[in-house]
Formats: C-alpha cells, structure tokens, sequence
C-alpha cells in the first residue's frame, strides 16, 4: 500500500473551512488558470477545475466523469450499471488502469493542454525532498501552501471534502483530490490525494473513494 506520511512543517492555523471565493505564477490558460512552475516533471494548476479563485473549492467529480452532477451513486455513476460488480470500463476486464483524455474532467473542462495528474505525479508534489506542506488559512479556507524547494513557487491546496450521494462530506476536515490512476488491486477505487491538518498521502483511500464519489481536480500541464 503506497502511502507517504508529511509532517506538518509549520504552526497550525485554525480557522474555518468555507467557500470563500488567490493565485500563482506564469502562462495563463482559460479563466484565469496559470500554469505553476514547482520544478517538477509537470507544472501544477493555481486552482481547482472549476474555481475562480485558488481558496476556491471549484466543481466535485466522479473518476472518469467530465461533468458534475447533484446525486453522487453507483446508480448515477457513467461506468457501472449500477453496481460495483458490474463496471462497464476500467476494471479488470478491459484492463484500463489511466483515464482516457475523453474522459479526463480537468481536460474537457480547461482545455487539451491540461490534464488530471497520475498517482506518481501527486507522489513526486508531495516528496519533502522536492516541495514543503505548511497547512495555512487563505480567506478563512483552511488548506496546504505548497511551496516548491526548486523554484520558490507555491499553490494553494484547500480542504475540500466529497460528495457523496446527495451529500457533502468531511468538509473542514479532509482534502480529498482525485488521480487519474486506477486502484488496480481494487477497482472500485481510483488513487487520490488525501490530507488534513497533520497528514499528507497519497493514497486509494479509506474516506469514501470509490469511484462514483465527487472529488475536486487540481489539474496539471
């Protein structure tokens, strides 16, 4: 099981989590997405598909769906037939483990240039040797300032929480953030970035990944 462990390598800040309507560095893309330059393999998005803003929560997603939706199921769920033993795409029949560029949200919803990012790409952001995690309040949303030991640039990760069914859950707690890898030893679940206040990890996730759930999309190019 991959999982990396952070500490939190600054005070704590309390505040309240919200969605509180900030931003980063270089080329410029759709509504005001910029590309952030952390000296990494690929340059990470200044907010979330679907934000205005970087405190913004922006929109909830199942893995391999492009578009929100109000009721977060199996049932409602693009690639089941309504059941988590019948999925109809990436799973162990067709063995697709990476979403297709159709089928890629932070693609169809900032442009081909964008993408979500894979389970090694979260790993290498959230690697000490290469970025610091100091969890922070922006515009009272509580969150993670990444800053790049490379470069000196930083993003800002707020604590989004999921849908989950008709529901919002683990808001002000959790920040959960989808991969666009497969979980392949159980495909119901996609890899995920998961933190709170003291905790960083990549991860398949005990806090309600499968699939059809709503997860936001920090994209990369």
């Amino acid at each position: 099981m991959k999982k990396i462990f952070l500490m939190v390598l600054a005070a704590m800040f309390l505040g309240t989590a919200g969605y509180a309507k900030g931003g980063a560095t270089e080329a410029k893309a759709a509504d005001g997405v910029e590309a952030v330059d952390l000296g990494l393999s690929v340059k990470w998005a200044n907010m979330n598909v679907g934000a205005k803003k970087s405190t913004d929560f922006g929109t909830y997603f199942a893995w391999g769906e492009t578009q929100p939706k109000k009721y977060y199921s199996w049932n409602t769920y693009a690639w089941s037939k309504g059941d988590t033993q019948f999925l109809t795409k990436y799973s162990t029949t067709d063995r697709r483990t990476q979403l297709a560029p159709a089928d890629d949200a932070a693609r169809a919803n900032l442009g081909d240039e964008w993408r979500m990012p894979t389970v090694s790409e979260y790993e290498e952001l959230v690697n000490p040797d290469n970025c610091t995690w100091v969890w922070t309040t922006q515009n009272g949303v509580n969150g993670y300032k990444v800053t790049s030991k490379k470069t000196g640039n930083s993003i800002f990760l707020p604590i989004t929480g999921c849908r989950y069914f008709a529901d919002k859950q683990f808001g002000g707690i959790n920040g959960l953030y989808w991969t666009s890898t497969l979980y392949t030893s159980n495909p119901n679940k996609a890899w995920c970035l998961e933190f709170n206040f003291s905790n960083v990890e990549v991860y398949y996730g005990d806090l309600s990944s499968n699939r059809f759930s709503g997860r936001c999309i920090r994209a990369v190019k």
